[in-house]
């Protein structure tokens, strides 16, 4: 369960490595109504941070709704304090918590915490797939097409670019009304979009536009670290439609 397209498509693919079938949703409403009507796998991975439904709020309910439920709650970044003080309250044997995490690191935890075994995309032993990038970490691009191909690599830049501008004008529409939570929400979910892709410059600066929405500091300082994202964006997308072209 991901609000964001490439997060979710990286995600599914990674779960498809050791499950039988894997069902992706994009909102917690829908995954809760879907087990609801039909009943569902107790087994479910869930984005910390989303819109309406947090993560916690999700397994607490997915908990209740499976007496034999595992849960893996995954967050881009480091939760804060009074996320960690609420997560204290989830039953651990049945509540996993992941943050800051690798693609190795996601894919390890999840079988060791769904199936009892450890796994990963074959250590960390990748030959670079950049050729010279400068926005982009090609070691990320090499593991998603060991992951499925240059197809796979391809359909995950291509979620990420059409979702990328949708995101940073919702970022402007809350800045103009003060509305630090919402870009501390949109910028957690670019975090982890750029994270997934290997977009790493996008990610420092998104890095701080999390922070900084966090502190509420002064609506300037925050349009200022937006305007830097969007002029990286202008880079960066002249690079992806490279690495698109190169896959064609």
């Amino acid at each position: 369960m991901n609000d964001d397209p490439a997060q979710l498509l990286v995600q599914k693919r990674l779960l498809g490595r050791f499950a039988a079938t894997v069902w992706e949703f994009s909102s917690p409403d829908e995954v809760v109504s879907q087990a609801q009507k039909y009943g569902s796998c107790p087994n479910l991975v869930s984005d910390f941070h989303m819109p309406g439904m947090n993560g916690m709020e999700l397994a607490r309910i997915w908990c209740e709704l499976h007496g034999n439920a595992r849960v893996l709650l995954v967050s881009a970044s480091n939760l804060s304090v009074d996320e960690e003080k609420e997560a204290l309250f989830l039953p651990n044997n049945h509540v996993k918590l992941l943050s800051s995490f690798s693609l190795n690191e996601l894919i390890a935890t999840a079988k060791e915490w769904f199936v009892g075994e450890s796994d990963d995309l074959q250590g960390d032993d990748f030959p670079d797939n950049g050729n010279g990038l400068v926005h982009f970490d090609g070691t990320v691009h090499s593991k998603l097409v060991l992951l499925g191909g240059n197809a796979f690599l391809k359909k995950a830049l291509e979620r990420f670019a059409d979702r990328l501008p949708g995101r940073m004008e919702s970022c402007r529409e809350a800045l103009d009304v003060n509305d630090f939570r919402s870009v501390h929400r949109e910028a957690h979910s670019l975090k982890g979009s750029c994270g997934i892709v290997g977009a790493t410059s996008m990610l420092e600066l998104a890095d701080q536009l999390e922070s900084a929405a966090q502190r509420e500091e002064s609506s300037e300082a925050l349009f200022r670290i937006l305007g830097e994202i969007e002029r990286e964006w202008e880079h960066s997308s002249t690079e992806l439609q490279q690495v698109l072209n190169s896959l064609a």
